[in-house]
């Protein structure tokens, strides 16, 4: 049997609430796989013994990673290409091409669709511009952000994406700049043909990290009328403050309260953008019950866990939305 397209399912249950995987990169680096590197966590996938040898250690790691988060309740999961960016890529390996490029990004989305199965949902994960230089968690595209050619960065990947039929929904995440979101949400049907979600990169007090406002972002969305991208699904947050994302995810409910919303926050750690590390955990102060409430209360739609999340707080989501079936 078929799986319903997401968005589908997201239609006709109005109160369902899928759960989302976790940090992939924070697992498979807690596995053995060393994520340091300019393409983050697609680096297995740019050594050819992962594609020629059938029992590379790399690929075990991959699928005992996924395994885990389906383990623990995952029914939506993502390809590991957040940092795969044809710009990333050609300027980082021994992969020079299109035509090599997406190659690899076929075969990537190919393993991910195994590892996972045909009834689960599988999102084509899209880093924001910023990840190429580390800005997504500050917003600072230069002086001149207005004048980024966003399509040109993205259409590789998202071309490659569009014509899979392995994925279910393409997710753009991290985005911290509100030039990069109008451009995102500028581009019809011909560009996003599948359907598609937004993570917003969000201060802990709750603005986008260039300093915009949730309120200016609805506004905006709200303007665009019949203009919007049909495939335009959900909207939300993620890879921000555990401890302020409820409230962060509430105002964008107040401001859109008919929209369905997303939501994966970190673990509650703090990046250094400049050493590169993540700072020790601040106390939660709600477990994830009361998160997940709060989210489900705010609109919340999909509900998982970005860097430093393992597939134990993903049982703990699954959980935690079960009790909260109705609430």
């Amino acid at each position: 049997m078929a799986r319903q397209s997401i968005k589908e399912y997201l239609t006709n249950n109005p109160r369902g609430v899928l759960v989302l995987d976790g940090g992939q990169g924070t697992e498979l680096e807690n596995r053995g796989i060393k994520v340091a590197n300019p393409v983050w966590s697609t680096v297995p996938f740019i050594n050819e013994s992962f594609w020629l040898d059938p029992a590379s250690k790399d690929r075990e790691i991959v699928k005992s990673m996924y395994s885990d988060f389906l383990r623990s309740g995952a029914q939506v999961l993502m390809t590991i290409t957040y940092q795969a960016s044809f710009k990333s890529v050609s300027e980082n390996t021994r992969i020079q091409t299109l035509s090599e490029y997406n190659d690899l990004l076929t075969k990537i989305v190919s393993f991910s669709r195994e590892c996972i199965g045909d009834d689960k949902w599988l999102v084509g994960c899209i880093g924001a511009w910023g990840a190429h230089n580390c800005s997504e968690f500050t917003g600072d595209y230069g002086a001149t952000p207005e004048k980024i050619d966003f399509l040109e960065y993205f259409k590789p990947q998202l071309m490659n994406f569009n014509e899979n039929q392995d994925l279910d929904i393409i997710g753009f995440e991290t985005v911290p700049n509100f030039h990069e979101l109008k451009a995102i949400l500028s581009w019809d049907t011909s560009i996003i043909s599948k359907p598609f979600f937004i993570g917003l990169s969000v201060h802990e007090h709750g603005v986008l990290r260039d300093g915009t406002t949730m309120h200016e972002i609805a506004e905006f969305i709200k303007s665009l009328g019949p203009k919007m991208n049909p495939n335009f699904t959900l909207l939300g947050i993620n890879c921000v403050s555990y401890n302020h994302s409820h409230d962060i995810l509430e105002s964008l409910h107040k401001e859109m309260p008919g929209f369905p919303l997303i939501a994966y926050p970190n673990s509650g750690e703090v990046y250094d953008t400049v050493k590169k590390i993540w700072n020790p955990k601040e106390s939660q102060m709600l477990a994830w019950d009361d998160i997940v409430e709060r989210y489900i209360n705010s609109g919340a739609r999909i509900i998982g866990g970005c860097c430093r999340t393992s597939p134990k707080d993903i049982q703990a989501i699954r959980e935690a939305v079960d009790r909260c079936d109705g609430c």
